[in-house]
């Protein structure tokens, strides 16, 4: 009777120390992982929770910064200018009209399924599905009602550590096989709240930060989708986006070229002042994608669409260069097939001629 109480005991105590989907884990807000970056001149310039030397940031005005030393103890960073990236002249047609209203497709998903807002949630983590999915939920019903058919994808890839990308990446290629005009995966920031909380015509407002990964072989095409957004939304919402953070990591961003990752708010901000981004961010890439045309000589855009047919819209211009990607990578492996064929062959050929060479008699030696 003893060994089974304490069989018992060693049971329950087991059962208490498996995470239930439901358990709520993290702390109260009181972070210490996030980072201040400095500009060489002591400016304050961005905060982020994860810094890299050799990230680089954009801001609004597109300066380019990027990160040369990074000071763990001390959880500051030092960045310097770059350059500044060609910003595309944004025009706006007087009498736009949609040029796309049918067959438009989105899909998201969640990364980091735990993230959630202290202020609202209770905890800025929650283990299993955290208060971001109900932003993923908001940002979705927004899509739907502007016309777009939206997927999006729950399935959890807990825990949040360095694996998530890992996992995440087998439910975005899923939902690449549905061939969706674009794919968002959804977090939220683990900086201060200030960072993130403007004030517009006397009303607070939580910005998004836009996420692009340099570590894979579309980054320059990703950015430049993020470059493009940023540019339409400052003539919709200037306070909507707050940079665009072009990090060392890949995001599962080499599985397509309009797929981005979006920071809504940081930890600290109110779920429902991120609810109240969620429309305008919608709105943006609505618009963006299908009513905003590409000049294809300058790269400049025009909301609402000009006159010229040549000229596609952002989203069919994407899709042109992910086409044309498409026939070089099929172009090249046909050359290294065909390159290995003849150097197999030429390698048979070789063999058999050195087989059927006639070897030289030895003459006898007296």
């Amino acid at each position: 009777m003893k060994k089974l109480t304490i069989f018992m005991l060693i049971l329950i105590c087991l059962c208490l120390a498996v995470p239930n989907i439901n358990t709520v884990y993290a702390t109260d807000g009181n972070k210490d992982e996030m980072f201040v970056v400095y500009t060489s001149d002591g400016e304050k310039l961005f905060e982020r929770s994860d810094v890299k030397v050799n990230d680089n940031y954009i801001t609004k005005n597109f300066e380019m910064y990027e990160v040369v030393s990074v000071d763990e103890n001390t959880k500051t960073a030092k960045a310097e200018f770059v350059k500044t990236l060609k910003k595309p002249n944004v025009s706006v047609n007087p009498n736009p009209s949609q040029i796309s209203l049918t067959d438009k497709k989105i899909c998201l998903y969640l990364t980091h399924n735990d993230e959630s807002y202290v202020p609202t949630d209770g905890y800025d983590s929650i283990y299993g599905a955290g208060g971001i999915h109900d932003v993923a939920k908001a940002l979705k019903n927004s899509f739907e009602l502007l016309g777009i058919n939206t997927t999006l994808n729950e399935t959890l890839h807990i825990p949040h550590n360095s694996s998530a990308y890992s996992r995440s990446e087998v439910t975005a290629k899923e939902l690449l096989k549905t061939n969706p005009d674009a794919l968002f995966d959804i977090h939220r920031d683990g900086v201060s709240r200030q960072y993130y909380v403007t004030e517009v015509d006397g009303k607070e407002r939580c910005k998004v930060r836009i996420v692009v990964g340099q570590a894979n072989p579309n980054k320059e095409q990703n950015l430049e989708f993020a470059l493009y957004l940023m540019s339409v939304a400052e003539n919709m919402y200037p306070w909507l986006f707050a940079d665009i953070y072009y990090a060392s990591g890949h995001y599962n961003q080499a599985l397509y070229n309009k797929m981005l990752l979006f920071e809504m708010g940081t930890y600290l901000v109110e779920k429902e002042m991120v609810f109240d981004s969620v429309h305008p961010l919608a709105e943006v890439i609505n618009t963006a994608l299908y009513n905003t045309t590409v000049d294809s000589g300058t790269g400049d855009i025009t909301i609402g669409g000009n006159d010229d047919p040549e000229d596609p819209t952002i989203n069919d211009h994407f899709n042109n260069l992910q086409n044309k990607t498409n026939k070089r990578t099929v172009i090249s492996l046909i050359i290294i097939g065909v390159s290995v064929v003849v150097v197999a062959v030429a390698s048979v050929l070789l063999v058999v001629k050195t087989k059927d060479k006639p070897k030289k008699s030895k003459s006898n030696k007296k």
